[in-house]
């Protein structure tokens, strides 16, 4: 059970950090005009985010279901939508399109949030 546990932690943590540089990887390509790039990295990423809820259900099943960690699941659910949204709303320099100022907000907020309980900073 413990080695379980930690495949799947170290599957998902190293898949976090690939899909925030991808995430970046994917911002910068739109915004200097590389819309191929863009699409291929986004869908990259979209297949990181299965494997990695995958993993944090694993995960929460293995320490079963302790609540912190099912908020930092739901705060995670929350992370990627702001990425996909931020993404998906984002146009090139060139154009002009809704703000996407709301959304980097909301995403640094979780983003942080999530560091935080996963470097067990917060506490209950």
């Amino acid at each position: 059970m413990l080695k379980m546990l930690n495949l799947l932690f170290q599957s998902h943590a190293g898949l976090w950090r690939i899909t925030i540089l991808l995430f970046f990887l994917a911002f910068i390509l739109l915004k200097i005009g590389k819309p191929k790039g863009k699409k291929i990295t986004q869908m990259l990423l979209r297949l990181l985010y299965v494997i990695m809820i995958v993993s944090g259900l694993g995960m929460l099943i293995v320490l079963k279901f302790p609540w912190l960690y099912v908020i930092k699941g739901i705060l995670a659910l929350w992370l990627i939508w702001t990425m996909e949204l931020i993404l998906s709303k984002s146009v090139a320099r060139k154009e002009s399109g809704p703000s996407t100022k709301g959304y980097w907000i909301q995403f640094l907020i979780a983003l942080i949030l999530v560091i935080w309980i996963a470097a067990k900073m917060i506490r209950f």
